[in-house]
């Protein structure tokens, strides 16, 4: 039931924000042309970035685009001001939001927990923090395994401390990440023992590993610096699958994930489990749906890539 003036809740669902290696040029574009309540949320994160944020996101090329200092700030500001347009234009909010990787962070965002230019200030700097260590502990790589169980993956990087399991993404499909050679050993070791297909991601760095490890440091700083609040809406962690409103959970997460696995099955999992069954991903869109039919093959899963997708959606 509708309370005061906060949105109606959609009982069933839980809005979802994509990550980075999602990102493309001209992301949300169509929203910000069409929709003033878009364009106003977008138009106010201009000024926590040292670059022009429309530039950036609506006409940078894909190799500017694939810099962590730029993916991250463009991909929060997309999404989130998407949902804005999205709650002003129809009046709604999910019963759950949700993140994978950068994703989790605009999910942060859209529950209220903090200033939306705060957030995209820190994952600009996020970015650069995470440029700054594979400089320093890398060079690195990312590498997904299709087809292979990831409990099959995980037991292969168990006993390195140079490669881990990065993202748990679906039933059979896992990325590793970390050191070249490391990562090519377990890829020989996997090809040996499983039937197995591989895609090297053109991402930037090794993220999720223990290359990230000199980015833990200066983002727990960033972290103690702005203001976090009781999230309006509840989130569920991508990296511990719980579900939470409490601003510590938040910190505490959000700086372990720089070197922790994702565990995106888990956050599917425990959606799931608390009913969820439609899931609506925001731009750029088209990725996590799909992760989300391996997962959880019943969902109803629709992506929101024009104004007319979400009308049909919403209206």
């Amino acid at each position: 039931m509708k309370q005061d003036n906060r949105p109606a809740t959609l009982a069933d669902t839980a809005f979802i924000f994509p990550g980075q290696g999602s990102q493309q040029q001209g992301m949300g574009k169509s929203f910000y042309e069409a929709w003033p309540e878009m364009r106003t949320a977008f138009d106010s994160l201009d000024g926590a970035v040292d670059s022009d944020l429309y530039e950036l996101c609506f006409q940078a090329g894909t190799r500017e685009l694939a810099q962590p200092r730029t993916a991250q700030p463009t991909l929060l500001a997309a999404g989130y001001a998407t949902y804005r347009g999205v709650v002003s234009r129809f009046d709604v909010e999910p019963a759950f939001v949700a993140g994978h990787s950068l994703g989790h962070f605009t999910a942060l965002t859209a529950a209220g927990m903090a200033s939306p230019a705060d957030l995209v200030d820190v994952v600009h700097r996020r970015g650069k923090f995470m440029e700054r260590a594979e400089q320093v502990a890398g060079p690195g790589m990312m590498l997904a395994v299709l087809l292979a169980d990831p409990e099959t993956v995980a037991d292969v990087c168990r006993n390195r401390d140079d490669v881990n399991v990065a993202l748990y993404n679906g039933p059979k499909q896992t990325v590793i990440s970390g050191s070249i050679s490391g990562v090519k050993e377990v890829r020989a070791t996997l090809s040996n023992a499983t039937t197995t297909r591989f895609r090297e991601l053109q991402v930037g760095a090794a993220f999720h590993s223990s290359i990230m490890a000199p980015a833990v440091d200066p983002l727990e700083r960033i972290f103690e610096d702005i203001s976090l609040k009781e999230a309006a809406i509840p989130i569920v962690s991508d990296v511990s699958g719980r579900v939470y409103t409490d601003p510590a959970i938040a910190r505490q997460d959000l700086t372990n994930q720089i070197t922790s696995s994702v565990d995106w099955i888990g956050a599917i999992e425990e959606l799931r489990r608390r009913g969820v069954t439609r899931y609506i991903e925001f731009p750029p869109a088209g990725v996590l749906t799909g992760l989300v039919k391996r997962i959880h093959p019943d969902a109803e899963c629709h992506t929101l890539e024009t104004p007319a997708d979400a009308r049909s959606v919403f209206a």
